[in-house]
Formats: C-alpha cells, structure tokens, sequence
C-alpha cells in the first residue's frame, strides 16, 4: 500500500471527563448513563447523527432474549429502555422479543441521555488513540473543524468494531479461522401493510417465511438465500425486515463496506417485490427506508484478561467476578452462499438453545484488555471467542457488558483510573444497586 506522510500537528481539546465513552450504541448508552449515575462526568461520542446503533440507524427489528425463559436477564438500563419503548409504542413490554419503532426507540435515548446531563457529541469520528505506556491519555476525533481531542481518565471501547482498543495496541481475533466472518444485512422498513391479511394468510400457512421456502425448494426463489431471517410489525401499518444477507463482506474493509451498502439497496428491492408479489398483506406496501448503518454482526473481539469461551457457554460457567449472566444461543450466520453453510445456522441456533432457567456468567476480565490500564470494551467486541460473540453480540448482551464498563470505569476514577484496580464485590454492589442481575 503506497503511503503518505502527514506532518505532527498539535489539536485543540474538544472537551475532558471523567469518562470518555465511544460508540453511542446499546452498550455505549448503557455505559454512560451507568457512570453518570455515580456521579462522574461523563462524555459520549457517536459517529452518526443518532443514537442506538443497529436499533436506531440499522433498522435491526427487535431487541431479542431478554431473559431465560424462567426470570428477565437484561434488567437495569435495558429494561429501562425496553419499559419506555413499549410505553410509546403503545404497548405491553415483551422481554423476550420486543419489537422496535425506531423513531422513538432514537427519542428515548436522546431523552435518557440529555436528561442524565451526558456531554454528547453526534455525528464525530473517534479516529485514533493517544497512547503511552499502556495508557490511553486522550481519543483523536474528525470534526467540521479538522481534528481535535477528547481527555479522560478512563475510556470504554463501545464501538462494536474494538476500534479504540485496537487503536490503542491491543490484540484482537476477527473471524473464524481464515479470517472469514458473519455475513452482514441491510435491514428495511415498509409502509401500508396490511396486518390483518397478513396473520390471515399465517393461519392459511402463507406466512412470509414458508412462502420463501417454497420458492427456494423450487429454486425460484429472487436470491438464493436459506437463512430467512423475517419481516416484523413495529406500527399500525408498518413493519421492519432483516431481510437476505451480503456475502463476501469484511466489516473492517472500506471497499467491501462500500459494496456491501449499494448490493443491500439492490437486495432489498429484490425482497420487496417478493413481498408485494407473494406474501398477503403486502400487496400495496412500500419500501419507504433502508438503514443508514450496514447491520455488521461479527469484526474484532479483543482479547482481554479472560477471554470467554464456548465451554463455559456449554457449562453454564459461573464466575467470581460475574458481572451479568444471558442466554442467547450460538448464531454465526453463514459467511457465503453455500446453501449448506446457510442451513447449518438455523440447526445450531435450535441446537444450542439453552433450556429454562439456564445461562451462562460474563466475567469482567474479559471487559479489560491486555496490556491496557484504563480502558475497558463492552458489546460485541469484548474478549470472547466466535461462539460466545455470536451470542453476546445481540443488545440485550450489549447493554448488560455496557452497564458494566460504565459502573467499572466510574470506580476506576476512585483508583487512579486503574480498571484492575476496581474491587469485583464493588462492581456487583454498585451493579445491584442500578437494577443489573449479578452473581450472588
């Protein structure tokens, strides 16, 4: 790669806190509003123009799996979020599979965070990382005004692609063993559906899903995809799709990311007209938005002080250090086309599934990254192998991992900013007293 050299520059200081949180998704939220909460300043800087990541800007449908069948998992900050959502929505929370209207899902975070006196800062790159003797001093941003930084004491590496982290120096795994990883989707929203028609043809066993396996075991299917993963009502008249994926596709590579949002736009049109054409309902429906952020679902996983492993998912591992528990199942969605790597998803997805009143524990170890003092990961980059990220990655996973970054980074302020520092029986203290469910 042919290179340039820019010249050392000094930039100004764009603002200083206690906590420098970056990435404004679930677990960027839920970290800061938990450090705000003990009383630390607090700063959240987002790349986008809105906060909630896949939920808001990724149109991802739902937030999924909330519990373990038998007791609610993702309590504190997600279930706040999930409560409001619900009641805005009209509706009746569900911690199993609540689904999302996104433009109140982006009020309610706007609303929980201003209210909580977050510093915010939307639409800022966080580009690189200040750095020296494992400790990171401040986070370089691109502004409309060139660069600048941003100071703290302790930092939260929330940005789903373990950018900071890696900024940093710290290792990090991505993919599988050739390096391949999870496909990514574009998801959509339609307006003038008609639900009565639609849970009409269900009953008649013309749901969106069955008519698609008919067209594939035909082969006549608009692209050749098994893995369905389903369209889902979030309004009167309207629903949300994660619909087909885009193969082919590293999250981490600018020309991959480029065609990956153009082919999601010409997938999703592909997918509405065998909506309008085949499934009841949505005969006179309208493709009105694809997501304004890739839903990219695996890049780095960082490599931190434990890394959590799928034999601790298949002992239902507990920890001394358990700063949450969940119970997703595994779902590495497929890297190719390959009709059978398609339908291996599905079948370990069921295979996997924990039973009632089963999970498995998060160590804060694998919050810390190796080699770094003050700077913690939370969401679907922490230190895990493929397995566990294919489970922990979903939101309410996100949120619980961010619950807990922002509770260790504000009592690592009160240890001169040593995240190793913190006492494990004050995390979960300081965690149970903010709703969170830890080990007891």
């Amino acid at each position: 790669m042919t290179t340039i050299r820019i010249p050392e520059r000094s930039v100004p200081v764009l603002a200083e806190a206690d906590v420098v949180v970056c990435g404004g998704g679930p677990a960027g939220i839920a970290a800061a509003l938990a450090a705000k909460r003990t009383g630390c300043s607090v700063a959240l800087l987002e790349q986008s123009g809105t906060l909630g990541g896949m939920g808001t800007a990724g149109l991802v449908p739902a937030i999924i799996v909330m519990d373990d069948g038998e007791r609610v998992l993702a309590t504190g900050i997600c279930r706040e979020v999930v409560d409001e959502l619900a009641r805005r929505m009209g509706e009746k929370p569900n911690y199993h599979w609540q689904n999302i209207q996104p433009e109140f899902l982006k009020a309610v975070y706007d609303d929980q965070v201003t209210a909580a006196g977050i510093e915010l800062y939307l639409g800022l790159a966080v580009i690189d990382a200040l750095t020296e003797n494992g400790r990171v001093s401040a986070v370089v941003v691109a502004t409309r005004h060139g660069l600048k930084a941003v100071r703290g004491r302790v930092f939260v590496d929330a940005t789903g692609d373990g950018n900071l982290s890696a900024w940093a120096g710290a290792a990090f795994d991505l993919g599988d063993a050739e390096g391949q990883t999870m496909s990514p989707s574009l998801c959509v929203q339609y307006a003038g559906v008609d639900w009565d028609a639609y849970r009409q043809g269900v009953a008649e066993g013309n749901s969106d899903r069955a008519v698609w396996h008919r067209l594939m075991d035909a082969g006549t299917a608009p692209v050749p995809e098994r893995h369905f993963v389903g369209f889902f009502r979030t309004g009167t008249a309207i629903g949300t799709g994660n619909l087909g994926h885009i193969y082919g596709i590293n999250g981490l590579d600018e020309h991959d990311i480029t065609r990956g949002y153009i082919e999601g736009r010409q997938i999703a049109r592909k997918m509405h007209r065998f909506y309008r054409e085949r499934v009841p309902g949505f005969a006179n429906s309208e493709l009105v938005n694809t997501a304004s952020l890739l839903s990219v679902r695996e890049t780095r996983r960082v490599r931190g002080d434990y890394q959590l492993c799928y034999e601790d998912y298949l002992q239902r591992a507990s920890f001394p250090d358990e700063i949450g528990r969940f119970a997703y199942p595994i779902d590495i969605h497929s890297s190719s086309a390959n009709p059978a790597e398609q339908e291996e998803v599905e079948r370990r997805l069921e295979a996997t599934r924990l039973r009632k009143g089963e999970s498995y524990g998060i160590p804060y170890r694998a919050l810390i990254p190796q080699g770094l003092s003050n700077l913690l990961v939370a969401g679907r980059c922490l230190s895990c192998d493929r397995e566990v990220q294919s489970s922990l990655r979903v939101m309410p996973g996100c949120f619980i991992t961010g619950q807990a970054a922002g509770c260790a980074a504000a009592l690592a302020t009160g240890c001169g900013g040593e995240t190793r520092r913190v006492i494990t029986g004050e995390l979960q203290n300081l965690l149970r007293r903010q709703g969170a469910i830890v080990a007891e």
